[in-house]
């Protein structure tokens, strides 16, 4: 996957950054890995400067403390799971826009609810715990796309 960020010259015209690489760099997380795709460590990130996008730098390459998304900021990421992968139970305290992108993955809450998820599929989560298990079919991984912005402190778990 190459990626592309786009940003504006000297004249304010729209040109690409040539501050990331365009090659993934993946974080092993347990049962598959983890892409960055952009992070903002506040919201509404400020497109007045590039401090973004040193930001974005900086998180693709080491990660971000304390989970996938940045208590006052956003994040966007790739997550791929490997057959049969199942996540640990977890809630982030943010809200978690994640689209299927590639095979099929069941989504279990707390409460004890299942849905299966496939590639087209999207689900909307408000700092809920749960948990994912990768059940595409031939031993196949699956792939998923999420937009994670930060919410308002919750009393049902500190941070994100």
């Amino acid at each position: 996957m190459t990626q592309y960020i786009t940003t504006h010259d000297a004249k304010g015209q729209s040109v690409y950054s040539n501050k990331t690489p365009t090659e993934p760099h993946a974080h092993s997380i347990p049962g598959g890995k983890l892409e960055i795709l952009y992070s903002s460590h506040h919201f509404p990130p400020s497109l007045n400067t590039e401090a973004d996008i040193d930001q974005y730098a900086h998180d693709r390459t080491h990660g971000m403390e304390g989970g996938i998304c940045p208590s006052h900021g956003s994040a966007v990421a790739m997550v791929s799971f490997e057959p049969p992968a199942v996540s640990a139970w977890h809630r982030t305290m943010s809200l978690d826009v994640t689209a299927i992108i590639e095979g099929v993955m069941e989504a279990h809450l707390e409460g004890g609810e299942v849905r299966t998820l496939k590639a087209g599929d999207s689900m909307v989560q408000r700092g809920t715990m749960h948990m994912w298990k990768n059940v595409t079919p031939g031993n196949g991984w699956a792939k998923a796309v999420g937009m994670y912005p930060a919410t308002a402190p919750s009393l049902l778990s500190p941070g994100c």
